[in-house]
């Protein structure tokens, strides 16, 4: 890395980030039995007619590169840069942008959202996939630092899940996961009232009855996870390491426009996406089967839907904004 990147890097902690890296991540959004491999499709056509005619990118959150290297074989963009947090995703990036022969137009920076490494009003749009805004707390730096980077009427593209479905004050999800060094961590997922979620990982002895149980399971064999609910004394009982996940925050639609409205954008709009996607969501197998035989179908299908999709009840939702000549 250089200093650059190493300074970014430094402001955040990459184990406390999701359990996944780069090439597990690669594989994931890349299969058709995950959703994220059916929104992200979709999402991209979304922001190519955004940001199709223009010339210096950025993305956020880009992960293993799949709307950057998506856009610059598209699009018209002379140069895109994108940036993640963990390592890793810029690792895989990297490769995938050299095995794409795409590589002379993309940079793959390690850094943080909130403290970008670039000049003042260098990029003309902003785009960031799968939930990377979420991470970037508190919001109201990270828009700011956007704004910093972004010239006049530059456009910013965000998507985020709407997450309508978790209930304030509850634990939204529990389940067994494999490491990346191949211990079991039991995940407890919680979402606050605040609209907050948090992400406990406790790392399971290795020698214990609930990891020998777990191992068994031809599920978790395949998958590397299984979701299960155990009471929590009982998870503690078999613990030897506790990992507190990073803080991410989940904004209403009114709080996300709000926030954008307030911090030097204008035009801001905010449209629902996946009204095919809830068939998917709820296994719906013959949708499934006829969107696996023609994923690329099913995305230009989907975003046709778009405008008649009521956002608040959305899987997920897409912001636009550009950014405002009104001083600050």
């Amino acid at each position: 890395m250089t200093s650059c990147e190493e300074s970014c890097f430094a402001m955040t902690r990459e184990d406390t980030f999701p359990p996944y890296y780069g090439l597990e991540w690669d594989r994931k959004i890349g299969n058709p039995d995950d959703p994220n491999f059916w929104k992200y499709g979709v999402a991209n056509l979304l922001f190519l007619d955004y940001v199709e005619d223009k010339k210096m990118l950025l993305d956020v959150g880009c992960g293993t590169g799949g709307s950057t290297l998506f856009l610059v074989k598209h699009g018209k963009a002379q140069q895109i840069v994108g940036i993640d947090v963990v390592e890793s995703m810029i690792k895989v990036a990297k490769t995938n942008a050299v095995e794409k022969k795409l590589d002379k137009k993309v940079c793959f920076v390690v850094c943080d959202g909130r403290f970008l490494p670039f000049k003042n009003s260098c990029f003309d749009a902003l785009v960031s996939r799968g939930d990377a805004f979420c991470f970037l707390i508190p919001m109201k730096k990270a828009v700011q630092e956007f704004r910093r980077v972004l010239s006049s009427k530059a456009i910013v593209v965000v998507e985020i899940d709407n997450r309508r479905d978790w209930k304030s004050g509850s634990v939204v999800s529990t389940s067994f996961k494999k490491m990346s060094d191949g211990r079991v961590a039991y995940m407890r997922e919680t979402f606050d009232v605040k609209r907050n979620h948090y992400t406990t990982s406790y790392i399971l002895n290795p020698k214990g009855k609930l990891v020998q149980k777990v191992l068994s399971s031809p599920d978790f064999a395949e998958k590397g996870y299984k979701t299960c609910k155990y009471a929590l004394k009982d998870i503690k009982r078999e613990t030897i390491e506790t990992r507190q996940g990073v803080k991410t925050h989940w904004p209403t639609i009114k709080e996300l426009r709000n926030l954008f409205e307030k911090n030097g954008y204008a035009e801001v709009v905010v449209r629902g996406d996946g009204l095919l996607m809830k068939l998917l969501l709820n296994g719906d197998k013959t949708m499934i089967t006829t969107m696996k035989r023609q994923p690329e179908l099913f995305f230009k299908i989907e975003k046709k839907l778009i405008p008649l999709v009521n956002p608040s009840e959305a899987p997920t939702f897409i912001l636009k904004a550009t950014k405002s000549d009104e001083c600050l």
